[in-house]
């Protein structure tokens, strides 16, 4: 039976560090520590083990999660893949926690997260849409599906389209002498229209783009 052999003070505010029996350690939210009654020396029971590493790894989840946020808006969907990833590279840090399950864990921080608003699909499609400015908008609602936001209800205004395509067209340096030549025409169009853009709107953003040269 594993034992708790020490409980170490953290330089993270709010954080102990659980030393086991076994060389292993885990770290752990300090309000848990009383909770729990949990003392040195004490031996642990499966089931009280079994608690501790759910708590560690939801601890541990949430301050992720949290920075996560703040870095920039996230949508349900990809927070959950990238807490599969950190608590992927938690379990092989910390061995104790192989067999510990870990995607109820994230949803139970996700439904936490989402019941103090700290969710909101609002501003992720905001933020998004921002920073992809120079996408077309079925690109834009393709991108979004693949980030768990529905897009049916979703109004996104066409109405930058011409920009976005004319901003395209800078960064690639377009001129009239590179359109004049068939081939790179043909697949330019082709590129403008495979990212979703109309071929009546890639013809005049292209008119109106040559016209200020």
């Amino acid at each position: 039976m594993i034992s708790l052999v020490n409980i170490k003070t953290s330089r993270i505010k709010n954080r102990a560090n659980l030393v086991f029996s076994d060389k292993n350690y885990l770290p752990f939210f300090i309000d848990d520590v009383i909770r729990l009654s949990l003392t040195k020396n004490q031996e642990l029971s499966p089931e009280v083990l079994d608690q501790i590493k759910s708590l560690s790894l939801l601890y541990l989840g949430k301050e992720y999660a949290l920075r996560q946020i703040a870095i920039s808006p996230k949508t349900e969907k990809i927070l959950f893949q990238k807490l599969k990833i950190f608590f992927y590279k938690k379990i092989q840090k910390f061995k104790l926690l192989d067999s510990t399950p870990t995607d109820s864990i994230s949803n139970q921080i996700i439904t936490e997260l989402k019941d103090k608003q700290f969710l909101n699909q609002s501003d992720f499609v905001d933020y998004f849409l921002k920073k992809n400015k120079s996408k077309s908008v079925v690109e834009i609602k393709y991108l979004l599906n693949q980030k768990g936001v529905d897009t049916s209800s979703l109004n996104i205004s066409p109405d930058n389209e011409n920009q976005s395509i004319k901003k395209i067209l800078s960064k690639k340096n377009i001129n009239r002498n590179l359109l004049s030549d068939y081939r790179y025409k043909n697949k330019l169009y082709s590129s403008l229209f495979r990212r979703g853009f109309s071929v009546s709107d890639i013809k005049a953003a292209i008119d109106e783009y040559l016209s200020l040269q």
